[in-house]
C-alpha cells in the first residue's frame, strides 16, 4: 500500500495544479467535446501519466541493474499496458465511429492529412531531442559512418510506423524515449487497415463486421502465437462499442454505480495479473472502457476541467515521458540518488519530473501541437477540394 499512495497523491497533486486559472491557455472553446465522449477526453491525460509511473519504476530498475523489464511491483508492471491497450480502444471507438456514421465513405484525404499533422509534429520534436541526446552521448562526433548513421535515421523518419535501431553506436537509443514509439506503429497499421475495413463498415454490417472481428481476435488470441492478435482485440473493443452507440443501443450508464463497476474492472484486471497485451488483461478492461463510454467518469472525475485539460495535452506527455528518465534521472547528480534505496527521493523525483512534464507538454501542446492540428484540417480540407474538382474535370 506504501507503493501505491504517491501514485494517487501525485495524480491529485497534478490534478489541483491544472485546475488553476493559469493553465486557461490549453482550454479550446472550438473543441468538438460534442461530438465524443467526454470521459475520453478525461481520461487520456490519466492514462499518459499512468505509462509515465509504469516507467519510472522501469527506470529506476534500469539504473540498479542496466536491464529495462517490467518491475517487480505487480501494480506498475501493469500500469503501463493496462494504459496503452485503453488508449488502442480509444482509437478504436473514434474511427471506426468515423467510418460508421458515413457508411464507410470517408473524406480519406483529410483523415490522412489530419493524422499526418496530429502524430507528426510533436513526433519530430521528440526525435530532434532523441538526436541532440545522442550526439552528446557520442561527444558529438560520428563514431560510424555517415552512410550508416543515415540508414539508421532512416525508420526513425517514418513518424513511427517503423521501429528504428540504435544510432550512431549508442546502445538502447530507444529507451531515449522510453521505448514508447512502439505504439505508435499499430496505431498507424489501424489507420491503414481502415481502407479496406471500410467496405464492411455500411450502415446495416458495421456492428456485425466489427462483432466478428473482436470474436476472431478473441479466438486467435487464445490460440495463436502471434501478439497482433492481441493489438486487434483492442481495437476491435473499441470498434463495437462504437457500433453500439452509432446503433443507437447506448446504456445509460453515468451514476455512482457505473463509476463503482468501472472501477471494479480496473481491480479485477490487476488482481487477475494476466500480463501484459494479454487476454486475461483485455477483457476486463474492455467492461471499464465499454462503461466510460457510456458515461461512467469515475465518480465525475473525467468530465472535471482539470482532467480535460490533461487530455488535450496527453499526447505530448505520453511522447515527451522518456526525457524525465534519460535526463532527469541519468545523470551524475540524480543516479546515485535513485539507486540509493531512499525510497523518498525517488517519488520526490518522480513527482517533480510528472509536474516538469505536464508543463512542457501543455507549451508543446499550445506552441506545436494545437496549431499543427488546426493546420492539418485547413490542408486537409484544400487538398480533399483540389481532389474533389480534378475528378470532375476527368469525370466531364
Amino acid at each position: 500500500m506504501d507503493q501505491l499512495l504517491p501514485y494517487f497523491l501525485i495524480l491529485a497533486v497534478v490534478t489541483a495544479l491544472f485546475s488553476l486559472p493559469c493553465w486557461s491557455f490549453i482550454d479550446d472553446p472550438k473543441s468538438s467535446r460534442g461530438q465524443r465522449v467526454g470521459s475520453l477526453d478525461g481520461m487520456r491525460g490519466y492514462l499518459a501519466l499512468s505509462v509515465m509511473f509504469h516507467h519510472a519504476f522501469v527506470a529506476r530498475n534500469w539504473l540498479e541493474t542496466g536491464v529495462w523489464t517490467l518491475p517487480p511491483n505487480p501494480f506498475y508492471a501493469q500500469l503501463g499496458s493496462m494504459a496503452v491497450s485503453l488508449f488502442f480502444m480509444i482509437t478504436g471507438y473514434l474511427f471506426w465511429g468515423k467510418l460508421a456514421a458515413k457508411g464507410g465513405r470517408v473524406n480519406w484525404i483529410s483523415l490522412y492529412v489530419g493524422r499526418l499533422f496530429r502524430i507528426g509534429p510533436v513526433y519530430l520534436l521528440a526525435l530532434s531531442g532523441l538526436l541532440l541526446v545522442v550526439m552528446v552521448r557520442s561527444q558529438w562526433q560520428l563514431h560510424e559512418p555517415a552512410n550508416l548513421v543515415a540508414r539508421e535515421l532512416m525508420p526513425w523518419l517514418t513518424l513511427g510506423l517503423l521501429t528504428g535501431s540504435d544510432i550512431n553506436g549508442v546502445a538502447h537509443t530507444g529507451l531515449i524515449l522510453a521505448g514508447v514509439v512502439w505504439s505508435l506503429s499499430f496505431e498507424w497499421l489501424f489507420y491503414i487497415a481502415l481502407l479496406p475495413l471500410s467496405l464492411v463498415a455500411r450502415r446495416r454490417w458495421h456492428l456485425v463486421s466489427a462483432a466478428v472481428l473482436l470474436c476472431v481476435s478473441i479466438f486467435e488470441s487464445v490460440r495463436s502465437t502471434h501478439a497482433i492478435w492481441h493489438f486487434v482485440l483492442l481495437f476491435s473493443v473499441g470498434m463495437v462499442t462504437s457500433s453500439l452507440h452509432a446503433m443507437g443501443w447506448k446504456v445509460k450508464a453515468d451514476g455512482i454505480l457505473s463509476s463503482v463497476a468501472a472501477l471494479a474492472a480496473l481491480v479485477a484486471t490487476l488482481a487477475i495479473h494476466a500480463g501484459p497485451y494479454t487476454i486475461g488483461q483485455s477483457l476486463p478492461l474492455a467492461l471499464f472502457f465499454f462503461l466510460v463510454c457510456n458515461g461512467a467518469s469515475l465518480f465525475g472525475l473525467f468530465g472535471t476541467l482539470p482532467a480535460i485539460r490533461l487530455g488535450h495535452v496527453s499526447y505530448s506527455i505520453y511522447l515527451l515521458q522518456g526525457f524525465v528518465f534519460s535526463i532527469g534521472f541519468n545523470n551524475a547528480s540524480m543516479r546515485g540518488i535513485l539507486t540509493s534505496g531512499h525510497t523518498l527521493f525517488f517519488w520526490f523525483a518522480t513527482a517533480a519530473g510528472a509536474i516538469i512534464l505536464c508543463t512542457v507538454a501543455s507549451a508543446v501542446y499550445a506552441l506545436l501541437e494545437r496549431p499543427c492540428i488546426e493546420l492539418g484540417r485547413r490542408v486537409g480540407g484544400n487538398l480533399s477540394m483540389r481532389g474533389g474538382k480534378l475528378m470532375a474535370v476527368f469525370g466531364s
